[in-house]
């Protein structure tokens, strides 16, 4: 047996040890003990054993602000931390291409709802800044479209947080998150994102159609389905 597979064994028997039965409660509990003897386990290693992460691609490679601000607002409502990795990704061509992730990081499917909520915000958010990008003059530099889309994008964020607030409603679980993280990832680097806004022809127009646009944004759940399996479907493209 492993050192992982004795913590999901003994937090097994945890929640046996809080049955109404006297006797199995008993030996549940007597067992969970006898294996944090043998793997030198304490009461923290079984907690942050209920810590996970969930992965899922970003939009784009480089980290930008919308998507940095969308990546916040997303973690935060569904109690977790997140941080972005990098790898490399082998195409067609056999060539390869940078990939971005953004990995959240809680407890319990925690994680797995948040990086669900991530994937499709992210994408309908994106389609929607490519829709306002098509609609600028034809004479307008890509640099002034990328920021107008950015700032569009931004918006459309700040539309739709408290939807995402009210929807999630999850208590965070910040001490043993921070715990897992300082003990998994000691020095982690903060990253400061990308403002492709900033002394840019951008205008008052793309903040607040893409406000308008957050503020459209519906989150409906699937017919019998549970809570956490929440759908979340967007507004106008």
């Amino acid at each position: 047996m492993t050192r992982d597979e004795a913590l999901q064994k003994i937090r097994k028997c945890l929640a046996l040890a809080q049955s109404s039965n006297e006797h199995e409660a008993a030996a549940a509990m007597r067992q969970a003990q006898k294996l944090m003897e043998q793997f030198d386990l304490g009461e923290i290693d079984v907690s942050l054993a209920d810590v996970s992460e969930t992965a899922t691609e970003a939009r784009t490679a480089d980290l930008v602000e919308w998507e940095a601000i969308l990546g916040t607002m997303v973690a935060e409502a569904f109690g977790c931390d997140f941080y972005r990795s990098q790898r490399r990704k082998l195409g067609p061509a056999l060539t390869y291409r940078r990939l971005s992730m953004f990995v959240f990081v809680g407890v319990g499917p925690a994680p797995d709802i948040a990086a669900y909520a991530y994937e499709v915000l992210s994408r309908q958010c994106a389609k929607d800044r490519r829709a306002h990008i098509a609609r600028q003059p034809k004479n307008c530099k890509s640099s002034t479209k990328t920021a107008r889309g950015d700032l569009y994008a931004k918006a459309w964020c700040t539309g739709v947080r408290s939807k995402v607030e009210a929807f999630a409603g999850s208590e965070r679980n910040a001490a043993l998150i921070a715990q897992y993280m300082e003990q998994r990832y000691p020095g982690m680097d903060s990253l400061k994102p990308k403002d492709r806004t900033e002394g840019r022809n951008v205008k008052h127009n793309d903040w607040s159609a893409g406000l308008r646009a957050g503020r459209s944004a519906r989150l409906d759940r699937g017919v019998g389905a549970p809570e956490p399996q929440a759908l979340l479907k967007g507004g106008a493209a």
